[in-house]
């Protein structure tokens, strides 16, 4: 309930009981549209803080509220002086800073955080990821499927962390609301690009967590039996998983969520967007993409376990390969999982620790799966090799031999990295090259 609606109240209640305040030795009870004005001895004056909500955090704005008010007097015959607003005009004009109004909101450092968190790592993963389509793109020796998933999968996310950073921008910047006047009002006009750019956001993250389903189920095919037919499936059945099932998803969701609205007058750019039950569409789907990752986890590393045990392997290298097999865990989205359990009061540590986990993943995919890859850094220092000026850097062996070099199995094993490779078995024409490492290999 508004400051106003509020003092309407009050006034209505005091008026409709006959209250102690409507007799002789008070001025009768009335509602000027901004205060009621009660309970206060003829020939007296009442002071009463001005309808703002001040950010008393900020340094001398609790002086200011306290000493620029409203005030009223109750003249000896019983009527009311004309409400005098003098201080409340003059805190308008010089002190905006110390109250909530033209789009402007009292400082909250928790928010200010997460947001500045959000937007650094948000910007941080386009980059970084930008950078490993750029070298996943430009190596000719490096492509196959499992690759072109990785590609998606890191577009995905660009656009994800791009059109977050884009919402948060507006969000901040009140791009779509009218701030010339102290309640703010909304820019009609321009809905249909505030929709826009958060349909797409959630287009991107259903999208992203659809080819992370799709990293999972293809990875764990490389496990199984299915590693073993000669057929692979097609192309456009990945494509179709990690683009179009989004597409519906959210079109779903929009063509329900905008309905919802219409209902409500005061709706705009379907604000507030994360509530109703018809948002079980988006979190629904996404959902079961990450159930499905959890359980291709589990079994990954059940066969792995079983693999181990039937060679007889030393119990501290099982361990070993299933702790590297947790790598996967940002490739596969798993730790999204703590996301879908909100809880109704969210403390400081949970907003911290959501942003953080949701929007450094990008960054850790790339980094992981792109420059610590030993087949991505093999191929961009044989790049480097070709160079002119090459005489600069430090020879290698395997410089002089980028051709004909094949690295051992304890060359591979030692590097720092995840091999490419090493899943892929004979279904790839670049795996033919190297043997078979780490297990967590994306």
């Amino acid at each position: 309930m508004s400051h106003i609606d509020r003092e309407r109240a009050t006034c209505e209640f005091l008026q409709n009981e006959d209250y102690l305040f409507s007799n002789n030795e008070y001025c009768d009870v009335e509602f000027d549209k901004s205060f009621c004005w009660y309970n206060v001895t003829r020939g007296e004056t009442l002071f009463r803080q001005c309808p703002f909500q001040f950010c008393l955090s900020i340094e001398g704005c609790a002086e200011i509220a306290a000493s620029l008010q409203v005030h009223r007097t109750c003249h000896l015959n019983g009527t009311w002086g004309a409400p005098n607003y003098d201080g409340c005009i003059e805190i308008l004009g010089n002190y905006k800073q110390c109250f909530a109004g033209f789009c402007n909101g009292c400082p909250d450092p928790l928010r200010q955080t997460v947001m500045a968190v959000t937007m650094c790592l948000s910007v941080m993963s386009v980059a970084v990821l930008v950078g490993a389509l750029v070298l996943f793109s430009f190596f000719d020796s490096l492509q196959c499927r499992r690759l072109s998933i990785h590609k998606n999968l890191a577009t995905a996310f660009v656009f994800r962390f791009a059109v977050l950073a884009i919402w948060n921008a507006a969000s901040s910047s009140h791009w779509f609301y009218d701030c010339t006047e102290f309640n703010q009002k909304p820019l009609y006009h321009i809905e249909w690009m505030c929709k826009g750019i958060l349909w797409l956001f959630m287009y991107f993250q259903v999208a992203s967590v659809m080819w992370m389903f799709i990293e999972g189920a293809y990875l764990y095919s490389r496990f199984t039996l299915v590693a073993m037919r000669s057929a692979e499936p097609p192309s456009w059945l990945f494509q179709t998983v990690g683009w179009g099932v989004p597409f519906v998803s959210v079109m779903s969701w929009t063509y329900v969520h905008e309905r919802v609205s219409r209902q409500n007058a005061n709706s705009f750019c379907w604000l507030p967007y994360a509530e109703g039950p018809h948002l079980w569409i988006l979190t629904g789907t996404m959902g079961v993409a990450l159930l499905m990752n959890l359980m291709f986890l589990f079994l990954i590393v059940l066969i792995l376990v079983q693999k181990l045990h039937s060679g007889n392997t030393d119990t501290k290298i099982i361990w070993k390969t299933v702790k590297a097999t947790f790598l996967l865990v940002p490739l596969l989205g798993v730790s999204n999982f703590p996301l879908f359990y909100e809880p109704d009061h969210r403390s400081g540590a949970y907003m911290l620790i959501s942003a953080i986990l949701q929007h450094s993943q990008g960054i850790f995919i790339a980094v992981l799966y792109c420059f610590l890859n030993s087949e991505v850094q093999l191929a961009v220092k044989r790049q480097v090799a070709k160079l002119p000026y090459r005489f600069l850097f430090r020879r290698h062996t395997y410089f002089e031999t980028q051709r004909t070099y094949v690295p051992d199995s304890g060359t591979v094993n030692t590097r720092h990295g995840i091999p490419m490779e090493q899943l892929e078995g004979n279904s790839d024409s670049q795996s033919q090259r190297s043997t078979t490492g780490d297990p967590s290999a994306n």
